[in-house]
C-alpha cells in the first residue's frame, strides 16, 4: 500500500528543502499542530514539558487550538513557560465541545467534532503553503522528533503504525494522531479528500487510511519505525528505542497517566 521511495521536492533539484519556507504566515518555519481542551490541559502540559526541549524556535512554530472557549486562556498562560512560546488560538468555524464537565470520550459526539477538525486544520495550514505536524497530546517525546523527520527525506506525508502487531507488509491502519504533511500538490490533495471523507464520520483514520490507500501511487507516503514510535499496546516493549511514546488504546486520562508515570514520562510537578 505505502511507498517509502516516492520523494517529493519542495526546492530546486539541487538543494531541496526539508520543510517549506513559504509558509504564509510563519515564513521559513514549519507548524506544530496540537487540538487542547480543558479537560486535557494536563495532558498538554506533560507534552509540551518534554517537546519543547526539542523544538527550535527559529523554524519550529507551536499551534495549540482551543477545543472549548474555556482552554484559550489557560492555553495563552502557558505560552512561554517552558521555553516555547506558541499561538493560542480559536477556530470560529469549528463546533467546539463543551467545557470541563463535557463528555469528549473516545467516540462520544464531542470527540468527533475534534478529529473531523484534525483534517480540516491540516489543509488550511497546507494551503497557506505550510509544513505541518499534527500531533495528539496524549504523547511523550524523548528525544528530538523533528530530527527524525528531518533524517528521513522529503514525502508527502509521514505517519506512524497503529497497529497492535506492526507488520511492514501490512500498513493499512496508520495512525491520524502523528502526520507530517508537505504542501506538495499531492499533499494537499490528500488534506483536502481526507476531510471530505470524514464528514459525518464518527471516527477519522479509518477515513485515513482509504484515501491513502485510493491515492496509493500518487502519495508519497514514509511510515516510522514502530519501535521508534510505538503505540500503546506497545510502548513498554520498546521503551528503550521509543523516540515518542503515545498512551492511546488506554481507557480515560487516569490510565494514560499511568502509563506515561510507569514509563518515567509523567512530569509530576506540572500536574494540577
Amino acid at each position: 500500500m505505502m511507498s517509502h521511495l516516492q520523494l517529493t521536492k519542495l526546492g530546486a533539484a539541487d538543494a531541496p528543502e526539508l520543510w517549506s519556507s513559504h509558509c504564509a504566515p510563519y515564513p521559513g518555519k514549519r507548524i506544530v499542530f496540537v487540538s487542547v481542551s480543558s479537560q486535557f490541559m494536563d495532558m498538554f502540559r506533560n507534552w509540551l514539558v518534554h517537546a519543547s526541549p526539542h523544538l527550535n524556535p527559529e523554524t519550529d512554530q507551536l499551534v495549540a487550538y482551543a477545543e472549548n472557549p474555556e482552554a484559550l486562556p489557560l492555553l495563552q498562560s502557558l505560552s512561554g513557560q517552558y521555553g516555547v512560546r506558541f499561538d493560542a488560538r480559536v477556530d470560529k468555524s469549528w463546533h467546539h465541545v463543551g467545557g470541563a464537565d463535557s463528555n469528549c470520550r473516545h467516540g462520544s459526539a464531542s470527540y468527533a467534532s475534534v478529529v473531523t477538525h484534525t483534517p480540516k486544520v491540516i489543509s488550511d495550514w497546507l494551503e497557506s503553503n505550510c509544513t505541518v505536524l499534527y500531533h495528539d497530546i496524549d504523547t511523550a517525546w524523548r528525544s528530538s522528533v523533528m530530527s527524525i523527520l528531518d533524517s528521513v527525506g522529503v514525502h508527502d506525508v509521514v505517519a506512524t503504525d497503529d497497529a497492535r502487531d506492526p507488520n511492514p507488509a501490512n500498513l493499512t491502519n496508520l495512525c491520524g494522531c502523528f502526520l507530517y504533511v508537505q504542501p506538495s500538490a499531492a499533499g494537499k490533495a490528500f488534506a483536502r479528500r481526507w476531510f471530505d471523507a470524514s464528514k459525518g464520520k464518527m471516527f477519522n483514520q479509518p477515513p485515513m487510511n482509504e484515501v491513502l490507500s485510493e491515492m496509493h501511487g500518487e502519495l508519497g507516503v514514509f511510515v516510522l519505525p514502530p519501535a521508534m514510535f510505538p503505540n500503546g499496546w506497545n510502548a513498554k516493549a520498546n521503551i528503550k528505542t521509543a523516540v515518542a511514546v503515545h498512551a492511546n488504546y488506554l481507557k480515560g486520562t487516569d490510565s494514560k497517566i499511568e502509563l506515561l508515570r510507569k514509563l518515567s514520562l509523567w512530569s509530576e510537578r506540572d500536574a494540577a
